[in-house]
Protein backbone atom coordinates (compact mmCIF):
# COMPACT_ATOMS: atom_id res chain seq x y z
CA UNK A 1 0.00 0.00 0.00
CA UNK A 2 1.06 3.57 -0.63
CA UNK A 3 -0.08 6.44 1.53
CA UNK A 4 0.71 9.52 3.54
CA UNK A 5 1.57 9.43 7.21
CA UNK A 6 4.40 10.01 9.64
CA UNK A 7 7.54 8.38 10.94
CA UNK A 8 7.65 10.48 14.09
CA UNK A 9 5.34 12.85 15.94
CA UNK A 10 5.32 16.56 15.20
CA UNK A 11 4.07 19.29 12.89
CA UNK A 12 2.96 19.06 9.28
CA UNK A 13 6.59 18.77 8.19
CA UNK A 14 6.49 15.22 9.62
CA UNK A 15 3.90 14.19 7.03
CA UNK A 16 5.55 12.09 4.36
CA UNK A 17 4.80 9.65 1.57
CA UNK A 18 5.10 5.99 2.55
CA UNK A 19 4.98 2.58 0.92
CA UNK A 20 4.94 -0.94 2.33
CA UNK A 21 3.34 -4.31 1.53
CA UNK A 22 -0.41 -4.51 1.99
CA UNK A 23 -1.15 -6.96 4.79
CA UNK A 24 -2.60 -10.36 3.84
CA UNK A 25 -6.38 -10.67 3.67
CA UNK A 26 -7.75 -12.82 6.49
CA UNK A 27 -10.88 -14.95 6.11
CA UNK A 28 -13.07 -12.21 7.68
CA UNK A 29 -11.44 -9.28 5.83
CA UNK A 30 -11.97 -7.23 2.70
CA UNK A 31 -9.42 -5.35 0.60
CA UNK A 32 -10.68 -1.90 -0.37
CA UNK A 33 -9.35 0.43 -3.05
CA UNK A 34 -9.71 3.84 -1.37
CA UNK A 35 -11.25 6.58 -3.50
CA UNK A 36 -11.65 9.30 -0.84
CA UNK A 37 -10.70 9.85 2.79
CA UNK A 38 -12.27 12.11 5.38
CA UNK A 39 -10.14 14.43 7.51
CA UNK A 40 -10.91 14.82 11.20
CA UNK A 41 -9.28 16.60 14.17
CA UNK A 42 -8.17 13.21 15.49
CA UNK A 43 -5.84 12.95 12.48
CA UNK A 44 -3.64 15.90 13.44
CA UNK A 45 -3.96 15.11 17.14
CA UNK A 46 -2.41 11.71 16.42
CA UNK A 47 0.25 13.36 14.24
CA UNK A 48 1.20 15.77 17.03
CA UNK A 49 1.45 12.93 19.56
CA UNK A 50 -1.50 14.04 21.68
CA UNK A 51 -3.02 10.53 21.83
CA UNK A 52 0.06 8.37 22.22
CA UNK A 53 -0.54 7.93 25.96
CA UNK A 54 -3.95 6.39 25.24
CA UNK A 55 -3.37 4.34 22.08
CA UNK A 56 -0.51 1.95 21.26
CA UNK A 57 0.46 3.42 17.90
CA UNK A 58 3.33 1.80 16.05
CA UNK A 59 5.32 4.20 13.89
CA UNK A 60 5.59 4.67 10.99
CA UNK A 61 1.82 5.12 10.62
CA UNK A 62 -0.45 6.06 7.73
CA UNK A 63 -3.07 8.53 8.99
CA UNK A 64 -6.80 8.88 8.31
CA UNK A 65 -9.83 7.07 9.76
CA UNK A 66 -12.73 7.84 7.40
CA UNK A 67 -13.07 6.51 3.85
CA UNK A 68 -15.08 5.30 0.89
CA UNK A 69 -13.95 3.05 -1.91
CA UNK A 70 -14.43 -0.17 -3.83
CA UNK A 71 -13.97 -3.77 -2.65
CA UNK A 72 -11.21 -5.43 -4.68
CA UNK A 73 -10.85 -8.73 -2.77
CA UNK A 74 -12.78 -10.61 -0.05
CA UNK A 75 -11.82 -13.17 2.58
CA UNK A 76 -13.04 -16.74 2.33
CA UNK A 77 -15.67 -16.30 5.07
CA UNK A 78 -17.08 -12.96 3.87
CA UNK A 79 -20.68 -13.26 2.71
CA UNK A 80 -21.98 -9.68 2.68
CA UNK A 81 -19.60 -8.13 0.14
CA UNK A 82 -18.21 -8.98 -3.25
CA UNK A 83 -15.61 -7.53 -5.58
CA UNK A 84 -16.83 -4.27 -7.11
CA UNK A 85 -19.05 -3.18 -4.18
CA UNK A 86 -18.81 0.48 -3.23
CA UNK A 87 -18.45 0.81 0.56
CA UNK A 88 -17.72 3.29 3.35
CA UNK A 89 -16.08 2.62 6.69
CA UNK A 90 -14.04 3.81 9.67
CA UNK A 91 -11.06 1.54 10.47
CA UNK A 92 -9.51 0.87 13.86
CA UNK A 93 -7.57 3.89 15.10
CA UNK A 94 -4.40 1.99 16.04
CA UNK A 95 -3.95 0.41 12.60
CA UNK A 96 -3.22 1.59 9.06
CA UNK A 97 -5.17 4.67 8.06
CA UNK A 98 -7.08 5.78 5.00
CA UNK A 99 -4.73 8.37 3.49
CA UNK A 100 -3.73 5.54 1.17
CA UNK A 101 -4.51 3.77 -2.08
CA UNK A 102 -5.85 0.61 -0.40
CA UNK A 103 -6.48 -0.98 2.97
CA UNK A 104 -7.42 -4.35 4.49
CA UNK A 105 -10.14 -4.16 7.17
CA UNK A 106 -12.59 -6.57 8.85
CA UNK A 107 -15.78 -6.86 6.82
CA UNK A 108 -17.92 -6.29 9.92
CA UNK A 109 -16.88 -2.61 10.16
CA UNK A 110 -17.82 -1.90 6.53
CA UNK A 111 -21.20 -0.94 5.04
CA UNK A 112 -22.50 -0.41 1.50
CA UNK A 113 -22.07 3.18 0.36
CA UNK A 114 -25.33 5.18 0.42
CA UNK A 115 -26.95 5.30 -3.01
CA UNK A 116 -26.60 8.58 -4.85
CA UNK A 117 -23.46 9.82 -3.10
CA UNK A 118 -20.04 10.52 -4.55
CA UNK A 119 -17.02 8.86 -2.95
CA UNK A 120 -16.09 12.21 -1.40
CA UNK A 121 -19.54 12.64 0.14
CA UNK A 122 -19.56 9.07 1.47
CA UNK A 123 -16.06 9.42 2.90
CA UNK A 124 -17.23 12.39 4.98
CA UNK A 125 -19.76 10.29 6.90
CA UNK A 126 -18.28 7.31 8.80
CA UNK A 127 -16.50 8.94 11.74
CA UNK A 128 -19.03 11.72 12.37
CA UNK A 129 -21.95 9.40 11.68
CA UNK A 130 -20.72 6.74 14.09
CA UNK A 131 -19.84 9.32 16.75
CA UNK A 132 -23.28 10.89 16.62
CA UNK A 133 -25.23 7.64 16.40
CA UNK A 134 -23.40 6.16 19.37
CA UNK A 135 -23.80 9.38 21.39
CA UNK A 136 -27.45 10.14 20.67
CA UNK A 137 -28.91 6.65 20.26
CA UNK A 138 -26.73 4.37 22.39
CA UNK A 139 -25.71 6.74 25.19
CA UNK A 140 -28.41 9.39 25.08
CA UNK A 141 -31.34 7.17 24.05
CA UNK A 142 -32.86 10.34 22.58
CA UNK A 143 -36.62 10.10 22.10
CA UNK A 144 -39.07 12.06 19.98
CA UNK A 145 -40.13 15.29 21.67
CA UNK A 146 -37.03 15.57 23.87
CA UNK A 147 -35.17 18.85 24.06
CA UNK A 148 -31.60 18.30 22.87
CA UNK A 149 -28.62 20.67 22.94
CA UNK A 150 -25.72 20.25 20.50
CA UNK A 151 -22.56 22.21 21.30
CA UNK A 152 -20.74 23.41 18.18
CA UNK A 153 -23.47 22.79 15.63
CA UNK A 154 -21.57 24.00 12.56
CA UNK A 155 -18.65 21.55 12.86
CA UNK A 156 -18.44 18.09 11.33
CA UNK A 157 -19.92 16.25 14.31
CA UNK A 158 -22.31 19.03 15.29
CA UNK A 159 -23.79 19.35 11.80
CA UNK A 160 -24.45 15.60 11.73
CA UNK A 161 -25.85 15.64 15.28
CA UNK A 162 -28.43 18.30 14.42
CA UNK A 163 -29.66 16.23 11.50
CA UNK A 164 -29.81 12.94 13.41
CA UNK A 165 -31.54 14.49 16.43
CA UNK A 166 -34.19 15.95 14.12
CA UNK A 167 -34.59 12.57 12.42
CA UNK A 168 -35.22 11.08 15.88
CA UNK A 169 -37.98 13.63 16.42
CA UNK A 170 -36.22 15.78 18.99
CA UNK A 171 -36.39 19.54 19.48
CA UNK A 172 -32.85 20.65 18.69
CA UNK A 173 -30.95 23.68 19.94
CA UNK A 174 -27.34 24.33 19.09
CA UNK A 175 -24.56 26.72 19.95
CA UNK A 176 -22.63 28.39 17.15
CA UNK A 177 -21.33 31.77 16.11
CA UNK A 178 -23.89 34.27 14.85
CA UNK A 179 -22.41 34.06 11.33
CA UNK A 180 -23.32 30.35 11.22
CA UNK A 181 -26.87 30.78 12.53
CA UNK A 182 -28.52 30.44 9.12
CA UNK A 183 -26.37 27.40 8.28
CA UNK A 184 -27.42 25.41 11.36
CA UNK A 185 -31.08 26.41 10.90
CA UNK A 186 -30.91 25.01 7.38
CA UNK A 187 -29.72 21.74 8.91
CA UNK A 188 -32.83 21.66 11.08
CA UNK A 189 -31.93 23.45 14.31
CA UNK A 190 -35.07 24.73 16.05
CA UNK A 191 -33.14 27.10 18.31
CA UNK A 192 -29.79 28.78 17.79
CA UNK A 193 -27.77 30.01 20.77
CA UNK A 194 -25.09 32.37 19.44
CA UNK A 195 -22.15 32.23 21.84
CA UNK A 196 -20.87 35.59 20.57
CA UNK A 197 -24.11 37.36 21.49
CA UNK A 198 -23.79 37.28 25.28
CA UNK A 199 -24.28 34.59 27.96
CA UNK A 200 -25.96 31.34 26.92
CA UNK A 201 -29.63 31.14 27.83
CA UNK A 202 -32.75 29.19 26.91
CA UNK A 203 -36.40 29.25 27.93
CA UNK A 204 -36.60 25.64 29.14
CA UNK A 205 -33.81 23.24 30.18
CA UNK A 206 -32.48 20.38 28.07
CA UNK A 207 -32.74 16.67 28.83
CA UNK A 208 -29.76 15.64 26.66
CA UNK A 209 -26.60 17.38 25.49
CA UNK A 210 -23.87 16.40 23.05
CA UNK A 211 -20.63 18.16 23.93
CA UNK A 212 -18.16 18.60 21.06
CA UNK A 213 -16.24 21.51 22.60
CA UNK A 214 -15.42 20.97 26.28
CA UNK A 215 -13.75 23.64 28.38
CA UNK A 216 -15.58 26.85 29.25
CA UNK A 217 -18.25 26.14 26.61
CA UNK A 218 -19.12 22.91 28.42
CA UNK A 219 -19.24 24.67 31.79
CA UNK A 220 -21.64 27.30 30.47
CA UNK A 221 -23.85 24.74 28.74
CA UNK A 222 -24.41 22.35 31.64
CA UNK A 223 -26.12 25.22 33.46
CA UNK A 224 -28.87 24.84 30.82
CA UNK A 225 -29.46 21.17 31.64
CA UNK A 226 -32.45 19.88 33.57
CA UNK A 227 -32.01 17.79 36.70
CA UNK A 228 -30.96 14.18 35.93
CA UNK A 229 -30.26 15.11 32.33
CA UNK A 230 -27.87 13.06 30.18
CA UNK A 231 -24.65 14.35 28.67
CA UNK A 232 -22.49 12.64 26.06
CA UNK A 233 -19.10 14.25 25.56
CA UNK A 234 -16.37 13.46 23.05
CA UNK A 235 -13.92 15.85 24.74
CA UNK A 236 -11.50 14.49 27.33
CA UNK A 237 -9.69 16.52 29.95
CA UNK A 238 -6.63 16.15 27.73
CA UNK A 239 -8.44 18.08 24.97
CA UNK A 240 -9.98 20.85 27.08
CA UNK A 241 -10.18 21.11 30.85
CA UNK A 242 -13.56 21.72 32.45
CA UNK A 243 -13.91 24.90 34.50
CA UNK A 244 -13.53 24.49 38.26
CA UNK A 245 -17.26 24.84 38.94
CA UNK A 246 -18.35 22.13 36.47
CA UNK A 247 -18.12 19.20 38.89
CA UNK A 248 -20.38 20.99 41.38
CA UNK A 249 -22.98 21.74 38.69
CA UNK A 250 -22.91 18.13 37.48
CA UNK A 251 -23.44 16.91 41.04
CA UNK A 252 -26.12 19.46 41.94
CA UNK A 253 -28.13 18.62 38.82
CA UNK A 254 -27.40 14.89 39.09
CA UNK A 255 -26.23 14.82 35.48
CA UNK A 256 -25.36 11.49 33.89
CA UNK A 257 -22.16 12.36 31.98
CA UNK A 258 -20.61 9.80 29.62
CA UNK A 259 -17.37 10.17 27.67
CA UNK A 260 -17.41 8.32 24.37
CA UNK A 261 -14.69 7.47 21.87
CA UNK A 262 -16.12 6.31 18.57
CA UNK A 263 -15.81 2.64 17.70
CA UNK A 264 -15.96 1.14 14.18
CA UNK A 265 -19.30 -0.59 13.56
CA UNK A 266 -20.80 -1.75 10.27
CA UNK A 267 -24.28 -2.13 11.77
CA UNK A 268 -24.28 1.50 12.91
CA UNK A 269 -23.08 2.58 9.46
CA UNK A 270 -26.03 0.80 7.90
CA UNK A 271 -28.31 2.95 10.09
CA UNK A 272 -26.54 6.05 8.77
CA UNK A 273 -26.85 4.76 5.21
CA UNK A 274 -30.60 4.31 5.66
CA UNK A 275 -30.96 7.85 6.99
CA UNK A 276 -29.02 9.27 4.04
CA UNK A 277 -31.04 7.31 1.50
CA UNK A 278 -34.26 8.48 3.19
CA UNK A 279 -33.01 12.10 2.83
CA UNK A 280 -33.05 12.60 6.61
CA UNK A 281 -29.29 13.18 6.75
CA UNK A 282 -26.91 14.64 4.18
CA UNK A 283 -23.13 15.00 4.03
CA UNK A 284 -21.75 18.51 4.53
CA UNK A 285 -18.48 19.07 2.67
CA UNK A 286 -16.66 22.33 3.17
CA UNK A 287 -13.40 21.63 1.33
CA UNK A 288 -12.01 18.90 -0.92
CA UNK A 289 -8.25 18.51 -1.33
CA UNK A 290 -6.25 16.07 -3.48
CA UNK A 291 -4.95 13.03 -1.61
CA UNK A 292 -1.34 14.13 -2.05
CA UNK A 293 1.31 15.17 0.43
CA UNK A 294 0.61 18.84 -0.22
CA UNK A 295 -3.13 18.24 -0.05
CA UNK A 296 -2.88 16.48 3.32
CA UNK A 297 -0.70 19.22 4.76
CA UNK A 298 -3.17 21.89 3.62
CA UNK A 299 -6.10 19.87 5.00
CA UNK A 300 -4.43 19.52 8.42
CA UNK A 301 -3.68 23.24 8.60
CA UNK A 302 -7.30 24.04 7.76
CA UNK A 303 -8.64 21.53 10.30
CA UNK A 304 -6.41 22.98 13.01
CA UNK A 305 -8.00 26.42 12.63
CA UNK A 306 -11.07 25.04 14.46
CA UNK A 307 -13.28 26.97 12.03
CA UNK A 308 -14.34 24.17 9.72
CA UNK A 309 -18.00 24.09 8.70
CA UNK A 310 -18.90 20.46 8.03
CA UNK A 311 -16.17 18.13 6.77
CA UNK A 312 -12.85 18.17 4.91
CA UNK A 313 -12.22 15.37 2.40
CA UNK A 314 -9.22 14.12 0.43
CA UNK A 315 -9.75 12.50 -2.98
CA UNK A 316 -7.54 10.53 -5.35
CA UNK A 317 -7.17 12.28 -8.67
Amino acid sequence: MRGIGMKQYGGIQQLTEMEWPTKPIGPEDVLISIKASGVNPVDWKVREGLLQADFPFELPLILGWDAAGTVTAVGTNVQDFQIGDDVFFRPELEREGTYADEIVVPANIVAPMPRGLSYAEAASLPLVGLTVWQALVEVGKVQAGEKVLVLGGSGGIGSMAIQLAKALGAYVATTTSSKNSDFVRELGADEVIAYDQGPLHTSTPFSFMLDTLGGEAYGDAIKLMKRQGRVATIISERDAKKPSFADAVEKERELDVTFGFTRPDGVNLNHIRALVEAKNVKPILTKVYPLTLEGVRDAHLFSQTGRVRGKIVLVHS
